[in-house]
């Protein structure tokens, strides 16, 4: 039965791209409010279909541009936070090269930036444009993925972001943490985490097959005060007060799962 399950899932995932592919193109071309929305509807739905639940404690800012400021777990925070925020993802430009992901990524509009000094003035300007136009960003400061357990450092040059001033107002900054607290219906462990969590060396297609045979799964995002740059000092205070916020809140969302399984 798992088998046709998980069958099912891909075969409705691929027609469901391909219904909603045009009218998200159009939207595109248009610059429709709609190029954010529909990528969250196609979030939504397979959200449900891979038996993840979000539960978001927190409000996360809405009817101004904001910069998201995340940890990064696993590709499954594509889907997570897509299905709930309407907002784009800066990415490193090698995650616009990984097969799937990169449809993922191209899905939600991704911002792909590079280390190069020739094209980062470029990309500047790319992003600065779309928080004029009202989007919002989301940026995993760590760089790459972890396990789910332990935070990264923060790289105190993606806040270079928090710099801008979109149509003349300093930008917001709202820091929200991510953390897988159910696995297999179950709180999460130490040695489940590995279901969900995507980082290292660790290949796609058999964490992926290893994810679609198990669920349900629950995500927890958590949402802390905005700030701007101004009121935190620079970019290094605030790299490191969105980290401890992080820290933070991965811990708390983590020692309750813990007590849940220790009540069940």
């Amino acid at each position: 039965m798992d088998v046709i399950r998980i069958i099912l899932v891909i075969l409705i995932i691929i027609a469901m791209t391909l219904v909603l592919a045009i009218p998200h193109l159009i939207a595109i071309l248009l610059g429709s409010r709609f190029a954010t929305w529909i990528p969250m509807l196609w979030h939504r739905i397979a959200r449900r279909l891979l038996r993840l639940s979000i539960r978001v404690v927190g409000e996360p800012v809405t009817g101004e541009p904001v910069l998201f400021v995340s940890n990064h777990v696993s590709w499954l925070d594509i889907v997570t936070v897509g299905a709930t925020l309407p907002a784009s993802f800066v990415a490193k430009r090698e995650v616009g090269t990984w097969p799937g992901i990169k449809y993922l990524a191209n899905l939600q509009r991704t911002i792909y930036v590079s280390r190069d000094k020739k094209t980062a003035d470029r990309e500047r300007q790319a992003m600065l444009k779309r928080l004029e136009k009202g989007d919002s960003l989301i940026l995993f400061p760590e760089g790459t993925s972890y396990d789910g357990l332990r935070i990264g450092e923060f790289r105190t040059a993606f806040f270079s972001l928090a710099d801008m001033n979109p149509n003349g107002k300093k930008l917001k900054v709202q820091p929200f943490s991510i953390t897988y607290t159910k696995v297999d219906g179950f709180p999460v462990t130490r040695r489940s985490m590995d279901k969900v969590a995507w980082y290292g060396d660790m290949d796609l297609a058999p964490h992926l097959k290893d994810y679609l045979f198990g669920g349900p799964y629950e995500a927890t995002l958590k949402f802390y005060a905005p700030v701007t740059i101004d009121q935190i000092g620079n970019r290094k205070l605030l790299a490191r007060h969105c980290r401890d916020q992080i820290v933070t809140g991965n811990s708390e969302a983590l020692s309750g799962s813990t007590r849940r399984l220790a009540r069940t």
